[in-house]
């Protein structure tokens, strides 16, 4: 008996390649017949279009539409302005769609405590930068004295995460799909975003980066708290001017948390080289050496002569950095989880799944485990930090 064959219509096959983050070569080697599919000579069978929905993470029913469906992003894009907006990747949309549920259960399990609306949620709309960055600065004591005490930028990262929480919020930084590392997010995609909340405001980092960039991006992202945003932020290079005049807004603030710039004119010294002041500064801001270009120009240290080629070699430098880091083990997966689950999500989501106040199940799947042994293992590596 031949098997049932299911007309899915060229079109709609492309656009569930895009959007699973498939090369055409990927989709051959999965699917044989794929170009016969895209030519129309031949149809996929019922199985082979519920494996291709599943490979390419869309929902099956879509495959049977006419033409393929507009899907928005569920919360606003601050990424570009008026037309020409891409679609947004299924692992973009599925990390929103976790992490929507992921704020929803804390603002609930908070409710259940009465906790009080966070006074610096939108505490900066309408204030200028240099006034919102020294709100936001002090708040999570980010001056340059403590910047000191940190021996490294990833110390400055893990310091920024750990005040946030601490005065209330949820951060996330990680680069995949809930604990898939077969659905990688594309920084060049977006580097973070933002879920507002009065008591439980989230904001979700892309790790697909460096640490000076994840510094960046968080920064970034306080801001749209402080503003009282809820949105998507741009992906690509950092203080570009793409995206929208708000992305533009929490890009200085970011920038002049980051290197303040009344300090760094009386820091920099122009007698060295390039690269090695560029390294120095970095160092001692905690930042990536791309800001601090970016910002020696804004404030008129470094002339507009030669800095577009200046521009592209560190960055270029970064991007490689990336690519190392990508080809890594990635590290511990428990030590990992405080990161992509968030510290204070966990504990909370622990103790209240051992009081049988949320289902076990429950629990799994906002954390992303796997199984009963993987969250006892998690639960044990957390009480003993």
């Amino acid at each position: 008996m031949a098997s049932a064959r299911v007309a899915v219509r060229p079109p709609v096959l492309e656009w569930a390649r895009h959007r699973g983050g498939k090369d055409t070569a990927a989709m051959r080697k999965k699917f044989h017949e794929w170009d016969l599919w895209m030519t129309q000579e031949a149809q996929p069978t019922l199985r082979q279009a519920q494996d291709l929905a599943a490979y390419t993470h869309v929902p099956f029913g879509m495959l049977l539409l006419d033409s393929p469906p507009v899907v928005e992003l569920p919360i606003p894009d601050f990424r570009v302005t008026g037309e020409g907006k891409e679609q947004p990747s299924q692992d973009l949309l599925d990390t929103i769609y976790l992490s929507q549920q992921r704020q929803g259960w804390f603002e609930d399990y908070l409710g259940r405590f009465g906790a009080e609306p966070l006074g610096f949620v939108g505490s900066a709309k309408g204030a200028a930068v240099d006034e919102a960055a020294a709100m936001i600065s002090d708040a999570l004591e980010y001056g340059l004295a403590t910047r000191a005490t940190l021996r490294t930028t990833d110390d400055a990262r893990k310091h920024l995460i750990r005040a946030f929480e601490q005065l209330g919020g949820l951060v996330v930084a990680s680069s995949m799909v809930g604990n898939n590392t077969h659905r990688m997010l594309d920084r060049d995609e977006f580097r973070g975003f933002t879920l507002q909340s009065a008591t439980a405001p989230l904001v979700f980092v892309n790790a697909h980066d460096t640490k000076p960039g994840q510094v960046f991006s968080l920064l970034h992202e306080f801001g749209h708290v402080w503003h009282g945003d809820t949105g998507v932020s741009v992906g690509g290079d950092p203080l570009t001017g793409a995206g929208a005049a708000i992305e533009r807004w929490c890009d200085e603030v970011a920038a002049e948390i980051a290197v303040p710039k009344k300090d760094l004119v009386r820091r920099f010294e122009s007698h060295r080289p390039l690269t090695v002041e560029l390294e120095r500064l970095a160092d001692f801001y905690r930042c990536s050496t791309l800001v601090i270009l970016i910002r020696l120009r804004s404030v008129g240290l470094f002339s507009n002569d030669g800095f577009d080629a200046a521009y592209e070699a560190e960055l270029g430098r970064l991007l490689a950095l990336i690519g190392d880091r990508s080809t890594s083990s990635g590290g511990d997966f428990y030590n990992n989880q405080p990161f992509r689950i968030g510290e204070r999500l966990s504990r909370a989501l622990i103790s209240d799944t051992r009081r049988g106040a949320t289902p076990l199940t429950e629990a799994l799947r906002l954390m992303a485990l796997g199984s009963t042994a993987v969250f006892d293992a998690y639960a044990s590596r957390l009480e003993a930090r």
